[in-house]
């Protein structure tokens, strides 16, 4: 099985805040693939969010079935039940802010746009099921690997976003921080350079400290 990577991170309010530092990342993950499910009984037709059993450990899984038992008045022992049976707990829509994704849903979002690009429209529930089944096959059940991802030009462009370029370079920064020192990103020497790699067409150099010709804070040129 393949490491699912599908994250979201919950707005101001949200009925799970109290818990949250058990989520040092602040991020819930959410179950893969396809983390939305079509909700029955009270929230009939309405499209929940799933928090990924498999990938939550044991205070993780006891805080979040206690705040949904208290949250509906309903006993803990058949939330946690719904949970089992459903492979996660519930969340609604309105409570998400933001989604992360790896490799992995990247690929699998790919296809899903590749499937509805395709597939006679409107797609019939048939030829949904197939969809559903072939990914659960591949990415559930086998050891499907995603393609690697080192830059946004690996990503379809048609998942191309302005806040996923910002963060492909962020990532791309940090991976590059890694190879320095501790000295070397303080003394701003691991800045200049990732700089100069990010933007040949500028010459940022380190100003050596106390140089007579150039005033003290002036340490980037």
């Amino acid at each position: 099985m393949t490491k699912h990577d599908t994250w979201v991170k919950l707005k101001p309010g949200n009925p799970y805040e109290k818990i949250m530092v058990l989520f040092p990342s602040g991020m819930i993950p959410m179950r893969d693939p396809f983390p939305l499910e079509r909700a029955a009984g009270e929230f009939q037709n309405e499209a929940l969010w799933i928090i990924d059993l498999e990938r939550l450990n044991s205070l993780q899984v006891s805080a979040l079935a206690q705040v949904i038992a208290t949250h509906y008045k309903v006993e803990f022992r058949q939330v946690a039940q719904e949970a089992a049976e459903k492979g996660g707990f519930a969340v609604r829509p309105e409570w998400i802010e933001s989604m992360m994704c790896g490799a992995e849903s990247m690929q699998r979002t790919k296809e899903l746009a590749d499937w509805l690009e395709t597939a006679p429209q409107p797609p019939s529930e048939t030829a949904c099921m197939e969809f559903y089944n072939d990914q659960h096959a591949r990415w559930i059940e086998g050891d499907e690997v995603p393609p690697p991802i080192s830059s946004i030009e690996d990503i379809d462009s048609r998942l191309h976003t302005p806040e996923l370029a910002e963060a492909m370079k962020r990532n791309e920064v940090n991976r590059m921080l890694a190879n320095y020192s501790v000295f070397d990103v303080l003394s701003g020497r691991a800045m200049v350079e990732i700089l100069n790699q990010q933007n040949p067409g500028q010459n940022w150099s380190l100003v050596g400290y106390g140089d007579d010709d150039e005033d003290d804070e002036d340490w980037y040129e």
